[in-house]
């Protein structure tokens, strides 16, 4: 390419600078270059979008579609936000994308690609049978069932959104951002976030509040929930202390009588709360 060809790509996308405009989507943005050492996770939100939706083909009214987006979060401390994609793409389209970001974000992977954590709601097992069958994609975190006795792994891959489970990804993710635990670079995420509302965002409607999207944070937050692994159990308590067992007679075998198990009940109760 030719000195002043290159001077007009912007080294944050791979786009030349020509097509910039006030309209970021069908764009791949990049703040920071992949390292070999680190470890990436990649959220991604499909949707229905528009088939052979492209840049030169825009109109104003498809900024109305939800976006596929793309968010990649280097796990650190504090995670980054290192690259952002987002267009009104179909999910089979969107495949090829996270394949891409996926090998070029691959890091300290063994597998060679990045953790690729999918919302399968939108049609995201479309998606995820792309990756798999023609690009060979195959690190895919696996659906952990929660309810009864014990959560389990499930023989489900992806992230699941139900009501319960975006208050949870909603609560958990928040308090990791209000904690400054992760660092966003997005400007669109970032305001994003301020249209973004509690109701809306548990409505899982196609907008977060009137003629917004909320498509860039629930990929966000899905990127930080593998990224750490958190369970939708509540295991975030303090250890219990251990049971302390107490020499205390065994009622039902003894010969005391109503009165007396009474009566020694309530003193060992004293005992225990130190009135005695």
């Amino acid at each position: 390419m030719p000195e002043n060809e290159l001077a007009k790509v912007n080294k944050t996308s791979f786009i030349p600078a020509e097509l910039h405009d006030a309209d970021e989507r069908g764009v791949i943005w990049i703040w920071e270059q992949p390292r070999a050492s680190s470890t990436y996770v990649l959220g991604v939100d499909t949707t229905v979008g528009i088939t052979g939706w492209t840049r030169e083909l825009r109109t104003e009214e498809d900024a109305k579609i939800d976006n596929a987006v793309i968010q990649v979060l280097r796990v650190g401390k504090p995670d980054v936000q290192v690259a952002e994609f987002a267009a009104p793409i179909d999910q089979y389209e969107l495949a090829k994308y996270v394949n891409f970001l996926g090998l070029m974000y691959a890091g300290n992977s063994e597998e060679q690609q990045a953790l690729a954590c999918i919302e399968m709601n939108n049609g995201g097992w479309a998606t995820q049978t792309e990756l798999i069958n023609r690009y060979g994609y195959t690190n895919l975190p696996p659906w952990r069932q929660e309810g009864g006795i014990t959560p389990h792994i499930t023989h489900k891959y992806g992230w699941y959104s139900n009501r319960s489970t975006r208050t949870d990804l909603w609560i958990m993710g928040m308090r990791h951002i209000n904690a400054k635990l992760v660092k966003i670079n997005s400007p669109w995420l970032v305001e994003e976030m301020t249209d973004c509302t509690w109701d809306n965002f548990l409505s899982m409607t196609a907008r977060a509040s009137y003629n917004s999207h909320d498509d860039r944070v629930v990929s966000l937050l899905i990127s930080c929930w593998y990224a750490h692994e958190w369970s939708l159990e509540l295991d975030h308590a303090p250890e219990s202390a251990p049971i302390q067992r107490m020499d205390q007679p065994d009622y039902q075998r003894s010969d005391m009588s109503y009165d007396e198990m009474i009566s020694d009940a309530n003193e060992n109760f004293s005992r225990l709360t130190g009135d005695l």
